[in-house]
């Protein structure tokens, strides 16, 4: 039995990590959190106008809003 004991401790860490591996995959079909979704979606809306290239520099931003005063 004492021969066992140095491949036990050995096989302890391997085999563990194979545990907890497993559990953290098990909850990957959960619901995601409301608030996670709602900041992914402000994140989205966010994202939108500088992908689709229409970010207004903060100058254009001046100028656009002298020019409304004028009208």
């Amino acid at each position: 039995m004492s021969q066992f004991l140095p491949y036990l401790l050995v096989l302890v860490c391997p085999l563990t990590m194979g545990v907890m591996m497993w559990v953290m995959m098990r909850g990957k079909g959960q619901q995601p959190d409301p608030r996670v979704a709602e900041l992914e979606r402000q994140l989205n809306d966010l994202r939108s106008p500088v992908a689709n290239g229409r970010q207004a520099t903060p100058s254009q931003e001046l100028a656009d809003a002298s020019t409304a005063d004028r009208v």
